[in-house]
């Protein structure tokens, strides 16, 4: 979160309002900041209990020494006098802004998730009780060691380690302990063949051209793979060279390799040839070209998709090829970025043109029960979409002449790609005609009661692919009550509702998430809360849960967003101003989820200072709480069932905190929002540690880190904040205590 600009007036007058306790101050303007700047002293008829040394916000501003003319330490969160809550306001919204009755005054508690901008790379943002939210420290991955790159990968939200690869070809340095014995040259390395006859150490055993040296076959125009009838052929680049330039050619030419075939078209009637070239994963183009060597014949090119089922694809069709009276051969450039295996498919089709429906103008018609058949291939992009690929689409239309409810399904009929559905107005060309969209293995959408009038459907990919593409129409129903964001079911506080989504649609775009299937429910706040949501997905899917403005009208009235397909999903925002709120939950494929809204009063941050070991282990009230700590400095004290990747005795520094129940609870542990990945267990006292219990150990890698949901009995619980694999740092709890 950006700090808040201010003129130098209105923070003087700030500090000058927490440190003489009234509100008032903050609207007398110039003449209280010049009060502030020249040291005037404010008078108040309370006394000041904790004289303090240091000045503005964060003490009392002077005072009477103690004994021995001592001055007692400052408490930075601690302001003026005061009698209510409503004399502690100090205008930022990390700090959590109470009258402490304890002591009469008020008390700024921070909290830094307030604070936080969902960039793990630049580090954990703070609040200071002085300043507001102010930057992280940018994290540090650099282990001192020359032999490996560190970097902060921010998808994994996770420092990550790999060998130095000069050559970035697979292969270690062979100084660092890989097998690469000249990291300058991406073609030599233990990982590739040895090449006969060119007098190098190609594979780094120490000899060049020894006796299972290996040949590179079909390197070369001359020595090309004849494929005389369609199918599956096999090749390899491993040795070949790179001679063959191409519109679609890889990059990093100094690994790239490619071989030819030649496609022999039989006399008669002309053919599409459609070739597909699949591998393992290594990235691969396909070229057809008319003259063996010559890049001005091109005649068609594929590039590198991401395969639906794994690995990467590439395929190009051409049309209109061949020769009534003889054989012609067609050369085929097979394309790797580093020696691979690669499968070949070719295929005889039937002549036809490009298709003609690219574009809204050009929609073919789509008729109600009738699959149509769509390949992606060679198709223009020309339609914007929140579920916009890096392929073109074809267009399709169908009309209405009364209200129906619209279902649309696709699925590949060769499974290279994932197909893609945009369901959109008449006006269709722009992204605000777009109704709905989803990619996926085999897309499904629906729209209730659509008006009479022309709608289209968009049809793109993943990867080059056909989709078979089908409309059905039916009767119009009724919307379920957690359809929309208007008139939504209310959502009941700290008990689950199960969702089905089988009857629902894609209302509702709040910018958190992909486009997905959605129910809305309404949430009511009597009073300022801090608010926990959590999602549980079907196997397999991907959605979101966020917590909104009433409206649901984008991304500004978003409070908080969770998303992705690690299950649970929780989203949180803490001290809500009392009020009407909308619980967003999506799910891209319209499987069943859960949604829990765990709702409790605001609550202050407890900061963890010490709790290292069980004596003076952090009481948490039975109400639960919000925590924050940091194990950077603390001991590693106690073993984790689930910790496999220690690498000392007891695993990374920990610390403890202590729980009491007096009647069964439902207790939600969700450490969200923690700088390093944690690990988090809980153990079953009287004594200390405790006995850890079944499913009670938790590590949390991916970026929303630990989280358990557990239902106890009466006792005394022992809460263990720990590390994945040596990690310390700054960490978040929030627990959550309810009826089961």
């Amino acid at each position: 979160m950006p700090l808040r600009s201010s003129s130098s007036s209105s923070f003087f007058v700030t500090r000058l309002a927490r440190l003489c306790g009234a509100r008032s101050l903050r609207r007398a303007g110039a003449a209280a900041a010049a009060l502030a700047l020249t040291g005037a002293a404010c008078t108040t008829s309370a006394p000041n209990p904790f004289p303090s040394s240091a000045g503005g916000s964060g003490g009392a501003g002077g005072g009477d020494g103690g004994e021995g003319g001592e001055l007692a330490p400052a408490d930075p969160t601690l302001g003026g006098p005061c009698v209510d809550d409503g004399q502690c306001e100090d205008d930022f919204p990390c700090t959590f802004d109470a009258c402490d009755a304890t002591v009469g005054r008020c008390r700024f508690t921070p909290d830094d998730t307030v604070c936080q901008n969902d960039v793990y790379c630049d580090g954990v943002e703070r609040c200071s009780a002085q300043l507001g939210c102010t930057p992280g420290e940018p994290i540090g991955c650099g282990d001192e060691n020359s032999c490996t790159i560190d970097a902060c990968d921010e998808p994994s939200q996770t420092c990550t380690t790999a060998p130095r690869d000069a050559d970035l070809d697979g292969d270690p340095d062979g100084h660092c302990g890989g097998g690469d014995c000249d990291d300058l040259d991406p073609a030599v390395s233990s990982a590739q063949p040895e090449v006969c006859g060119n007098e190098r150490d190609d594979d780094c055993d120490g000899d060049a051209d020894e006796g299972d040296c290996v040949s590179p076959e079909h390197d070369v125009c001359a020595e090309a793979l004849e494929i005389s009838a369609p199918g599956a052929y096999a090749m390899t680049t491993a040795g070949a060279a790179f001679h063959y330039a191409s519109s679609c050619g890889l990059p990093r030419p100094l690994t790239t390799r490619d071989v030819v075939a030649a496609v022999i078209v039989p006399p008669g009637p002309l053919v599409d040839v459609e070739v597909t070239a699949r591998t393992e994963g290594t990235d691969v183009a396909v070229t057809l070209a008319g003259q063996c060597g010559d890049a001005s014949t091109e005649l068609a090119c594929g590039g590198p998709f991401p395969a639906a089922g794994g690995g990467k694809v590439a395929k190009l069709r051409g049309r209109g090829l061949g020769d009534p009276a003889r054989p012609t051969a067609l050369p085929v450039y097979v394309t790797t970025a580093e020696g691979a295996p690669v499968v070949l498919d070719v295929a005889y089709l039937p002549p036809a043109p490009l298709p003609d429906n690219e574009t809204c103008g050009t929609a073919a018609p789509l008729e109600p029960g009738v699959p149509v058949l769509a390949t992606i291939l060679d198709a223009a992009r020309d339609l914007g979409s929140a579920c916009e690929t890096e392929l073109g689409e074809l267009v399709y239309s169908f009309e209405l002449a009364e209200p129906r409810d619209v279902d649309v399904y696709a699925v590949s009929t060769d499974g290279d790609g994932a197909p893609s559905l945009s369901l959109r107005t008449g006006g269709c060309a722009l992204p605000e005609d777009e109704l709905a969209c989803q990619t996926a293995p085999a897309p499904h959408l629906f729209r209730r009661a659509l008006p009479a009038g022309t709608y289209a459907v968009a049809v793109s990919a993943s990867a080059p692919t056909s989709a078979l593409v089908t409309l059905e129409l039916s009767p119009p129903t009724e919307p379920p009550p957690d359809e929309g964001c208007e008139g939504a079911a209310v959502l009941e506080p700290n008990r689950t509702t199960n969702v089905s989504l089988a009857s629902h649609q894609d209302d509702i775009d709040l910018g958190c998430g992909p486009r997905a299937v959605d129910a809305a429910y309404t949430l009511e706040l009597g009073v300022a809360s801090d608010v926990l949501l959590v999602e549980r997905l079907s196997s397999g899917d991907t959605g979101a849960i966020a917590l909104s403005a009433p409206a649901c009208g984008g991304e500004g009235d978003v409070l908080a967003c969770g998303e992705g397909a690690v299950t649970p999903l929780r989203s949180a925002r803490h001290n809500v101003p009392p009020g009407s709120y909308r619980v967003v939950a999506e799910a891209q494929l319209g499987q069943p989820v859960s949604v829990t809204a765990f709702v409790r009063p605001a609550v202050a941050p407890t900061l963890v200072p010490f709790s290292d070991v069980c004596e003076g282990a952090l009481e948490i009230p039975e109400s639960g709480g919000f925590f924050q700590g940091n194990t950077t400095n603390a001991a590693a004290d106690f073993d984790a069932g689930c910790d496999r990747a220690g690498t000392e005795d007891r695993g990374a520094p920990d610390q403890l905190l202590k729980l009491t129940l007096t009647a069964p609870r439902r207790v939600v542990l969700d450490m969200a929002g923690s700088s390093y990945e944690t690990l988090l267990s809980v153990r079953r006292g009287p004594s200390c540690p405790g006995v850890e219990m079944p499913l009670s150990c938790t590590i949390g890698t991916d970026p929303q880190r630990s989280f358990l949901d557990l239902s106890l009995d009466p006792g005394v619980y022992y809460l263990q904040i720990d590390g994945h694999a040596m990690a310390r740092g700054l960490w978040f709890l929030d627990v959550r205590v309810v009826d089961p």
